[in-house]
């Protein structure tokens, strides 16, 4: 609490103190009101004036924002640009301070304090009330990897990528696109025995075998004139893989017991978590069924291991979903974990922080030391080479010891200039991943 009141707070050396992130001129604002709707706003004044009463008034001539409170919630504040100490008139560098007026405090990222410079990202919270300021940077729409000419075409999809990386969401978000008039209809090929896969996919009709008492239509039947995703592919059988492979020469479905056949208007979507042209080599996979899993769009989701700037805009992601604030040493942090698990470990474990951190701000504390532990992960698709292991590990470390050169060099055994050449070789790689450390 202290270190937020300090940072936050005008102090002898405006420009230090107000961070890069500061709120600026002609930033947005959002008014979440007790009982009303949201409502976006810029700050387009030099100061501004909070107070409380019965009910949501905005006077745009004089910036005067009432918001509606009960009881003894009632205080008085005021929102001010204040310009940097190298000039008297407002520039880039100037940025808003929210004060209390009064003896009633506010709370900045669930803290109750009296007085301090807010950064983009921020919750305010006066009674009932929230005053938000979104961050600048929006997050990328996600990369479909596909042109539209193919998204809306029936052309079949295969996704081949890490266990957590994004199949599902990215063969939702292509059937979604597609304009496609049936449902999406996914199944883990995996979660079934092998005797059940064949009625699972083509159904059966009554009586077809011990326990069929109703007619099943199956999932390509359901999926028609939608897609079906067929999740972890690499897990069929060589037989499974004939009888899927007579069905996708000419799209004719017979049930299991069946006499006639159907024909289905259906969009495929294959998924695998590991490499099939590995599958053929190892003689787990037909070359026939192979070629023609490939004959469609293939799209390869990389590890965030390989992309660690995705990292960056997953976490501003869950600020604006979760309405929380990050540290940027945790930002930082995280950007050199390994996360074997991908975006799934990333977002679970964000979650779990959320729900067991307390206010707003998220920072680095016990909870993230798990990461540490595991970090050390050999893996047939994660072999890279010991030096670069060094450098993250040593980073990881020097975080961890709050950024304490002398400190982080007695614990790992090393001699200072060794642990600030693998520092400057790792702040290398954050710059080239877009993430930059600004001082004003």
């Amino acid at each position: 609490m202290e270190a937020l009141r300090q940072d936050r707070m005008i102090g002898p050396d405006l420009d230090s103190t107000i961070g890069h992130n500061g709120v600026r001129e002609s930033d947005e604002f959002i008014l979440d009101i007790f009982q009303e709707r949201k409502k976006s706003f810029k700050l387009n004044r030099t100061k501004y004036t909070v107070q409380c009463g019965q009910k949501f008034e905005f006077d745009f001539s004089k910036a005067i924002i009432t918001l509606p409170v009960f009881g003894k919630q009632e205080g008085h504040y005021e929102l001010e640009l204040i310009a940097n100490t190298l000039s008297k008139n407002h520039n880039e560098k100037s940025r808003y301070l929210f004060r209390s007026l009064g003896e009633k405090a506010f709370r900045l990222n669930g803290i109750y304090c009296f007085e301090a410079f807010l950064e983009r990202g921020d919750v305010l919270d006066i009674g009932f009330n929230r005053i938000y300021f979104p961050r600048v940077e929006t997050t990328p729409k996600l990369d479909l990897q596909l042109s539209e000419r193919v998204i809306k075409s029936p052309i079949a999809v295969l996704i081949e990528g890490e266990t957590g990386t994004g199949k599902t969401t990215l063969a939702k978000k292509i059937h979604e696109e597609s304009g496609r008039s049936g449902r999406f209809v996914h199944l883990n090929l995996s979660a079934f025995s092998n005797s059940l896969i064949e009625s699972e996919l083509f159904g059966h009709v009554k009586g077809a075998f011990t326990g069929a008492i109703n007619s099943k239509r199956g999932a390509i039947m359901e999926a028609h004139r939608g897609t079906l995703f067929l999740d972890e592919i690499d897990s069929l059988t060589t037989d499974l893989q004939t009888k899927l492979l007579l069905f996708l020469d000419n799209y004719e479905v017979r049930a299991v017991g069946g006499e006639s056949t159907t024909t289905a208007d259906v969009r495929m979507i294959f998924a695998s978590g590991s490499k099939l042209a590995t599958k053929v080599e190892m003689k787990e996979m037909r070359k026939d069924f192979y070629y023609r899993l490939q004959a469609g769009c293939s799209v390869n989701l990389e590890s965030l291991r390989a992309k660690p700037c995705r990292i960056k805009e997953l976490c501003r992601n869950f600020e604006k979903s979760h309405v929380v604030v990050f540290d940027q040493e945790l930002i930082n942090f995280y950007s050199a974990c390994s996360w074997p698990g991908n975006i799934r470990q990333l977002q679970s474990h964000l979650i779990k922080k959320k729900l067991l951190s307390d206010g707003k701000k998220l920072i680095f504390d016990e909870m993230d030391k798990d990461l540490l532990m595991g970090k050390i992960n050999v893996d047939s698709n994660d072999i890279y080479p010991l030096e670069k292991m060094k450098i993250d590990y040593c980073h990881q470390v020097y975080l961890k010891m709050d950024r304490n050169i002398s400190k982080t060099a007695k614990t790992l055994e090393l001699c200072q200039n060794t642990l600030k050449s693998y520092l400057q070789k790792k702040e290398g790689e954050l710059r080239s991943d877009k993430i930059i450390h600004v001082n004003f």
